[in-house]
């Protein structure tokens, strides 16, 4: 196995991406150390890693996101929500999570909540005398509630690693990254009374009403798609092909922003996205299924074992991992590695399958915001043109807010459990 961790390492640092490296390294060592394995073992591991219904469901949702990310519907969410907190104190720092909180329902994926809401909210925080370097740290922090909160791109690949309820998992992620919002919120409001931030326009029951007509269509689709999964009415393949038919219908009929020559622009870069989720799956399958048969599953678990003599440790632990991980690595594919490794663990600790889930995906989300290798500070950079270093200075508020219910899921697992327990 000592083979296995150099190719990989070798492989990654020369730029190699990481579908590839693993791929490369599992045929490499097929080939020159397998003990006799027929190389066809690859491609039937690959195509099986691939073939699991509950993946059919990722490039639905994600097309879903996309669509309405392009027709309109994220300046629709941004003046409901100006309409009703826009007025007070640092109002519009309250829109940017609060938007974030509704687009989470919408696309599940941080980066597309990022690019979306960041790209409205930036440039008129600014506008409005809100610090660039504190806007686009709210807007990376406020982005990790999107992949929280149902549905979730990261919860189906997770439930499909692990073999769970996808119902379940979305249901887990429910009230905490409801909680997520809430201490956010809290974040602004002590951010816009230190600094005295701008209040916004004054609003009005007509404002009101008229912004919760415009948005309606867009507020009805997360209710529609978690209800339809929760209710057992559809299975969340099912609700990723209503949520796709329902976003062409609101973009191109209701709202009409989203123009024909748009679509097949909107159908690649949804299509690009899903095959990289997909391959990068395929060939972790593959990856994992020769670590668990060369032993490493079995190493791991003498090793926590020897570390950690409770549920609590082993979770400290795994914590600190990821967190370290994240630094140095994308989140979807050290969910996609270490997954299958970590099942058997968690049997021996006794731990939730769905409470561990939500931990893994808020350690992601988490990593996301850390450098060098945080996707979201590279998106909102772009986006903004602030500097990395004047935005990770105004982050550190939201790190410690992260951290702490990363501990609160950790140790109080109804955080988690509660919603399905009751619903399911």
């Amino acid at each position: 196995m000592i083979f296995v961790a150099i190719s990989m390492i070798v492989l990654l640092l020369i730029g190699v991406d990481v579908a590839f490296a693993m791929a490369i390294t599992t045929t490499v060592f097929i080939f020159m150390l397998g003990g006799g394995l027929n190389p066809v073992v690859i491609a039937q591991r690959i195509v099986s890693g691939s073939n699991t219904f509950i993946l059919l469901a990722v490039p639905f949702f994600i097309l879903a996101g996309e669509l309405m990310n392009t027709g309109g519907v994220t300046k629709r969410l941004v003046k409901f929500a100006e309409a009703i907190v826009g007025s007070v104190v640092g109002g519009l720092s309250y829109v940017v999570v609060i938007v974030n909180m509704i687009m989470a329902g919408v696309s599940g994926a941080a980066i597309a909540d990022a690019a979306a809401v960041g790209s409205v909210m930036i440039p008129s925080m600014t506008q409005k005398g809100y610090s660039k370097g504190f806007a686009a740290a709210l807007n990376a922090a406020a982005a990790t509630i999107g992949p929280v909160i149902p549905p979730s791109v990261g919860f189906l690949i997770y439930a499909s690693l692990a073999d769970t309820n996808v119902g379940e998992m979305f249901l887990a992620g429910a009230v905490p990254g409801f909680v997520m919002g809430v201490y956010m919120l809290a974040v602004c409001f002590l951010v816009s009374k230190s600094r005295h931030l701008p209040r916004g326009e004054k609003t009005s029951p007509i404002k009101i009403v008229t912004a919760v007509k415009d948005s309606v269509w867009a507020l009805l689709m997360p209710i529609i798609i978690v209800g339809g999964i929760v209710g057992g009415i559809v299975t969340p393949t099912e609700a990723g092909v209503i949520a796709v038919i329902y976003g062409f219908f609101i973009t191109l009929v209701v709202y009409r922003e989203l123009k024909l020559r748009d679509i097949p622009r909107v159908l690649v870069k949804a299509g690009r996205h899903s095959a990289v989720i997909i391959f990068v799956m395929a060939c972790a399958q593959t990856f994992g299924w020769i670590l668990t048969r060369e032993g490493v599953t079995d190493v791991l678990i003498s090793t926590f074992r020897t570390i950690a003599s409770t549920p609590w440790q082993f979770l400290l632990l795994f914590n600190a991992l990821i967190l370290l991980l994240g630094c140095v690595m994308e989140g979807g594919t050290i969910m996609i590695i270490l997954t299958p490794l970590m099942m058997p663990i968690l049997r021996i600790y006794g731990i939730n399958i769905v409470q561990f889930g939500v931990i893994f995906q808020l350690n992601i989300m988490i990593g996301l915001l850390t450098p060098p290798i945080g996707m979201l500070l590279f998106v909102i950079t772009g986006i903004s043109g602030v500097k990395m270093a004047e935005m990770l200075k105004e982050l550190i508020p939201f790190y410690v807010v992260l951290v702490i219910i990363l501990l609160m899921i950790t140790f109080i697992p109804q955080i988690s459990l509660w919603l399905p327990g009751l619903l399911l």
